[in-house]
């Protein structure tokens, strides 16, 4: 497939790091609303905010995404449907949604507003992306585990429909959309509204926290990712027609929203790593965030991450930017002599070990450090647990001369364009069938009445609305209609407010519809009895089988499963990811269930796999107030699965001579956890 220009999405946590992200090359950028976003966190766009960056986008040819990517429960869709309304006016160029009941209702009811796939899908396989694709997703999102080599399969077997990947940013330890950490430690994992869900926007960062192993006696951050940097490698997506090429970071600034959509849009254009201007951009986005950074799966082929350089940095969780020398000697009088490889300045934040200080004195009266040169500087010893010493490494976390000035904001509202059809009769205008009543007469000189009618309704003032296409259809008995301006304008006046009550009136959520509780309760046995996954279990004369939510050689995996069906086409099979819908289909023989990370949290969202799967048996769900079989308070589901081997990469022990099956015992805050690593898939447990 030749090279062709792929899309670069920047994140926007608010109106200011959008068009930051703009300035600095971003062809796109991608934000949450005030609520159903996946980074509650972030500012966020409120709707006037929004109608700016359309407005933006249509003058200057850019694209904007909406993420509405959180699990909702019915009485919350009665919030969403104002959402989509307030959508289908502003058209953005996607909505990015997570929930299939919310993706039902905007195929069935809002259908000029694209479906992307949220990579909370946990998209990683052929079948995954079919089955969205049918669903009437026209792009899906990957999850960010896959590999080049695997994207490139998946590219080829799914030429009609768009791909987003990942090229930069922070990483999840475990898979988006199937962690379950911050959910069940932060509190009741059984109550959606006492916890800090990461599938409904709150994400503690768990895997930011540390760790105690008993068996290694390791006590450090062992499953804080690095971050994402994929570099010049972006261009290898382009050659393979990925579509769409996506930076992370909806909660950070808007100097990093420009940096990284300078750096990428750089690489992208054409120009080297070597080139000045692109090391100058990589380094200003780095020092605005990063912590040590890993190409993660990128050239890894199949192998997941056997023998792949380390993925984990488990000495430090947080913000690093960019190394700027090392320490030669610590001073007793609060100094320390610095070997600097790269330029600092005063008031330019440092970084030794975790504790961050600005730089407020260099000996000799000096406001800047070149690159290469050895300087005696003001230094917080007193502050350090373990005394810095000689070849400990300096960074650098914040430059004085990269804080970002405030862009104007006042950029004119988007209006919605609204055709118009004028019918004149002897005593009245008819437009898009409203009837306004008038004195129409002839006029006294030639005119041209949809000229006049399109020059009035052109000024809209503060109306949500602007005139589109006029039609007239003059119905009179002049031949020449002539109507006072003045009463043209009030008409105008009349029409918008009248528009604009009837869409704000459509914003009010809906009254509450009250659902069956118990339609699909009561058919499953209790959760807990089924174990994790991939093992048949009977219970009262009934087998079941639940599978693996992750699965990246679909095929053979699936084709065992159908091996088991042959054996016992009695079988239950729980369904634990959106690709294993379209194989289920295959089999209407055959009673599923979808288990818990095939997530129905919404009678919408249930009926979107009944009419695939019309022998659907039922679903589990986490949440206590459900209309489907709730787990039990006995069932804690897995709190990380990871393809990132936590052998290797938080313990950093060697591959070699690994039997591709351990075992290990966490502890964090008098909580104990078990972390099982077969075949370098991790899955975390309660203990």
């Amino acid at each position: 497939m030749p090279d062709h220009k792929c899309e670069l999405a920047i994140p926007a946590g608010s109106l200011q790091c959008a068009l930051y992200a703009f300035r600095g090359g971003a062809d796109a950028v991608y934000f949450g609303l005030k609520s159903f976003s996946a980074r509650k966190g972030a500012v966020n766009f409120s709707f006037e905010d929004v109608r700016k960056i359309k407005s933006l986008c249509q003058a200057e040819g850019k694209k904007f995404y909406v993420t509405l990517n959180t699990l909702v429960n019915d009485r919350e869709m009665n919030e969403v449907i104002p959402l989509l309304r307030q959508l289908e006016y502003l058209q953005p160029d996607g909505v990015i949604v997570q929930d299939l009941g919310i993706a039902r209702i905007m195929r069935d009811h809002f259908p000029s507003l694209p479906l992307h796939g949220s990579t909370q899908f946990a998209v990683h396989t052929i079948n995954g992306v079919k089955q969205l694709q049918e669903l009437g997703f026209s792009r899906v999102v990957l999850s960010r585990e896959l590999s080049f080599e695997e994207i490139e399969e998946i590219r080829q077997a799914c030429p009609d429909v768009e791909l987003k990947v990942f090229i930069h940013g922070a990483l999840c330890y475990g898979f988006s959309g199937l962690c379950m950490a911050s959910q069940f430690i932060t509190g009741d994992g059984h109550d959606c509204t006492q916890s800090r869900s990461a599938n409904r926007g709150s994400c503690a960062q768990i895997c930011r926290t540390w760790f105690h192993c008993l068996e290694t006696g390791s006590d450090s951050w062992l499953f804080s990712m690095k971050d994402l940097c994929l570099g010049d490698k972006v261009r290898e997506y382009a050659r393979i027609g990925i579509d769409s090429l996506k930076v992370e970071g909806r909660m950070k600034g808007p100097d990093y929203a420009y940096w990284s959509a300078r750096y990428y849009r750089l690489l992208l254009d054409g120009h080297q790593e070597s080139e000045q201007e692109v090391r100058w951009a990589r380094e200003a986005m780095q020092i605005s965030f990063s912590r040590d950074t890993t190409e993660y799966f990128f050239g890894t082929g199949k192998s997941g991450s056997t023998n792949s350089p380390n993925m984990v940095c488990a000495s430090d969780p947080g913000h690093r930017g960019v190394q700027v020398g090392t320490i030669d000697k610590v001073l007793p009088n609060g100094k320390a002599i610095v070997r600097f490889t790269k330029p600092v300045a005063l008031r330019d934040g440092l970084k030794v070990q975790d504790i961050s200080f600005s730089l407020r004195h260099i000996d000799g009266g000096k406001s800047f450090i070149s690159e290469g040169e050895t300087a005696t500087i003001s230094f917080p010893s007193e502050e350090f647990e373990k005394r810095p010493g000689f070849g400990c490494p300096v960074f650098c976390v914040s430059r004085h001369n990269l804080n970002m000035g405030l862009l104007n904001e006042n950029i004119p509202l988007y209006k919605k364009p609204l055709d118009i059809t004028v019918t004149i009769t002897d005593n009245s205008l008819i437009i898009n069938g409203e009837t306004f009543p008038v004195d129409v007469q002839q006029a006294k000189s030639q005119s041209d009445i949809a000229e006049i009618l399109t020059k009035v309704f052109e000024a809209s003032d503060k109306s949500f609305f602007t005139v589109g296409r006029v039609c007239v259809q003059n119905g009179s008995s002049f031949e020449n209609p002539f109507i006072p301006m003045s009463v043209l304008k009030q008409i105008r006046r009349s029409f918008y407010q009248n528009q604009d009550d009837t869409f704000e009136a459509g914003l009010g959520a809906p009254s509450s519809e009250e659902k069956p509780s118990d339609a699909v309760s009561g058919i499953l046995p209790k959760r807990a009895l089924l174990g994790l996954w991939d093992k048949v279990i009977e219970i009262d004369g009934k087998t079941y089988l639940p599978l693996s939510p992750v699965m990246f050689d679909e095929k053979e995996y699936l084709g065992d499963v159908d091996k088991k069906l042959e054996e016992n086409p009695s079988l239950i099979v729980g369904l634990n990811n959106i690709a294993q819908v379209l194989w289920a289909k295959k089999h209407p023989e055959v009673q599923f269930f979808a288990d818990v990370f095939l997530y129905t949290q919404n009678t919408e969202s249930y009926s979107v796999l009944k009419a695939r799967l019309p022998k659907l048996a039922g679903s589990y769900e986490l949440d206590k107030d459900t209309p489907f079989d709730y787990t039990g308070d006995d069932y804690t589901p897995p709190l990380f699965i990871s393809r990132v081997c936590l052998r290797h990469h938080g313990l950093n022990l060697p591959c070699k001579g690994c039997s591709r099956n351990n075992v290990f015992h966490l502890e964090q805050n008098n909580r104990h956890y078990k972390a099982t690593c077969r075949n370098c898939i991790t899955v975390v447990t309660k203990e």
